[in-house]
């Protein structure tokens, strides 16, 4: 059985992006602002497997409908991110290496509901945070 996702720009991911948060991201890093959870998962040099991944994503808050969900894959085949509803991230997972060729977590994972602004991040150096609303800056006086 085929995943059930579909892909979007990059144009069309950095103007949601924009909309949704008030950001751009040229770097995973300028996703971590508004940090609501955050936890280590070993450090650097753990190796998680793909369903491993997501576990460690979805026990900071739980995922609901549309998902924006980027890869190295994204990045690499110039496919821009996936979208894939939350009832079916599991499979998506599960099945990315028999579809793709390639492993769902190899370095950065970023899952995005633009409806809820959250932002979901495993980061390659072992750190997992999840993001909330949009990123404000306060006028110096």
């Amino acid at each position: 059985m085929g995943i059930m996702a579909s892909n979007i720009s990059w144009d069309e991911f950095n103007h949601q992006l924009k909309e949704a948060f008030n950001i751009k991201m040229k770097y995973v890093d300028d996703l971590y602002f508004n940090v609501i959870k955050r936890f280590d998962v070993g450090g650097e040099f753990v190796k998680l497997n793909d369903m491993e991944s997501l576990d460690c994503l979805q026990h900071m808050r739980e995922m609901n409908g549309e998902l924006c969900v980027i890869t190295d894959y994204c990045y690499k085949k110039k496919c821009g991110p996936f979208i894939v509803d939350a009832s079916e991230i599991n499979n998506f997972v599960k099945d990315f290496y028999a579809e793709y060729g390639e492993v769902f977590c190899s370095t950065d994972i970023i899952i995005i509901s633009f409806a809820e602004k959250l932002i979901w991040v495993l980061f390659h150096e072992g750190i997992c945070w999840l993001s909330e609303g949009k990123l404000t800056f306060k006028k110096l006086k």
